[in-house]
């Protein structure tokens, strides 16, 4: 029976095959925009987007997951009987994970290529999603879920981001805010749809984990055709040069992270991060104090904090783009300030205070803060760093967005959630986000060159 079904499927194959080869070649033969990058091999420009692409849809399978249990924060000290600060820490233990796992992730991808970094990260994803569906009301294993998914969270932004890098050719804050707006859509989208789906009429706290394992697994099969059916061999060369380097070619992460440019950018990214974290156990709470919202409405208070990430939404490609041509110091210093304003904001609202319209306005610019800091901060280290300290780059920072996702769901859920404690704690976070401010300031060369000699 097996030869028989072997036989049967060989000629179908083939036939997908070869029909797979053409549909590549007429695509290579009209593309008549070619570059010469690192390594000295000819890739065609479009091959970059097409990656770019495909990164966006990992981002935002890795968003969607990361965020759909905001929504159900109300719910879970009910459901799982245990502390605010329990709830807390389960929103933290992603982060905990991505935090170790990130400089491993940068090491395998000098070792071994990008390619092989985002397939496996992307099968972990499906795994601890799948695990999330059975835990049921185990809070261990949820924790357990969790925590898994941060192994893969930091292959999908260490090797996505690297192999975006890679295939770019001086266009590399366009396309890396084309690959984090799937990040910003996954924010968006996941706590609307995830309180929708968690809805008992729809698919119910469980079912909302099977349909994210699917939608994950559709993503991770996308994924595996084009980097091993559709990519062309000049860009296969291309990611393959990123894991064949010498030692001696490669920054590591110890000397990245010796750099006072480097730090000047990562103290602002891990300040926009906190903010937006502090606010995830906090914002659901402070709804249904505020404007009696019940608490069993998880569609309501998914659609109102998908405010932030709207505004995520709107200025993370934009804020990419620009970084391409206007000092990236400049642009990421806007950040952290229109974050503190939102804050302030967000803080003000009540019924009896401008109720939710101001209230959404200060999630919306949250979002815009975020924004601002994060594609320009990836590009600004991409040019700091240069190809051979790419990797540890990207760790240093996705290590930095975990510690901000870490400390500050611990800190809003132990401090914030009681009404009497949220406004000193947003008066303070809004003060260090100014500081942070002229902290991304000082990184005025951190734009311009190209050489690592400084770092």
């Amino acid at each position: 029976l097996a030869q028989e079904l072997c036989i049967l499927w060989q000629q179908p194959l083939k036939v997908l095959c070869a029909t797979t080869k053409r549909i590549e070649l007429l695509l290579m033969q009209a593309d008549s925009q070619v570059r010469e990058p690192f390594g000295g091999t000819e890739v065609p420009k479009r091959w970059a987007l097409f990656c770019a692409i495909v990164q966006l849809f990992s981002m935002f399978m890795d968003a969607v997951l990361l965020t759909v249990i905001v929504p159900l924060s109300a719910q879970y000290k009910h459901r799982f009987g245990v502390s605010d600060a329990a709830i807390g820490l389960l929103f933290s233990s992603k982060a905990v994970v991505q935090v170790a796992t990130s400089p491993f992730a940068a090491k395998a991808v000098d070792a071994i290529g990008c390619r092989v970094v985002m397939m496996g990260a992307m099968l972990v994803l499906v795994v601890s999603t799948a695990i999330y569906a059975v835990s049921g009301d185990a809070f261990g294993v949820a924790f357990a879920a969790r925590a898994i998914q941060g192994i893969g969270s930091s292959g999908v932004l260490v090797g996505g981001q690297s192999a975006v890098i890679q295939l770019a050719n001086g266009n590399e804050g366009s396309l890396l805010g084309i690959a984090t707006l799937g990040a910003a859509a996954g924010v968006l989208l996941g706590p609307t749809v995830g309180g929708w789906l968690a809805s008992p009429e729809v698919a119910g706290f469980g079912g909302v984990f099977w349909v994210l394992t699917v939608a994950t697994a559709v993503v991770a099969a996308m994924q595996l055709v084009f980097l091993y059916c559709v990519l062309p061999n000049e860009a296969l060369v291309k990611l393959r040069n990123a894991g064949a380097r010498e030692e001696g070619d490669r920054i590591g992460l110890r000397v990245v992270l010796r750099s006072r440019k480097v730090w000047l950018i990562l103290v602002g990214v891990f300040a926009v991060n906190f903010n937006i974290a502090m606010l995830e156990p906090i914002i659901p709470v402070r709804a249904v104090h505020q404007f009696d919202i019940a608490s069993s409405a998880t569609a309501t208070l998914g659609l109102m904090w998908a405010a932030a990430p709207f505004g995520f939404v709107l200025f993370v490609a934009p804020s990419g783009m620009l970084s391409d041509f206007v000092p990236k110091n400049m642009l990421m210093a806007f950040g952290p300030v229109v974050a503190a304003v939102g804050l302030i904001l967000i803080a003000i609202a009540s019924k009896d205070s401008g109720g939710i319209p101001l209230f959404e306005v200060g999630l919306v610019l949250c979002g815009c803060g975020y924004a601002l800091v994060d594609a320009p901060s990836q590009a600004a280290l991409t040019e700091l760093l240069g190809q051979q300290g790419q990797s540890a780059g990207f760790a240093a920072l996705d290590m930095t967005m975990q510690l901000g996702f870490i400390f500050g769901p611990l800190i809003g859920g132990s401090f914030g959630i009681d009404q009497g404690g949220f406004w000193p704690l947003a008066v303070g976070v809004a003060a260090v986000l100014a500081v942070c401010s002229l902290s991304l300031l000082g990184a005025r060369s951190a734009g311009v060159p190209k050489s690592t000699t400084s770092v």
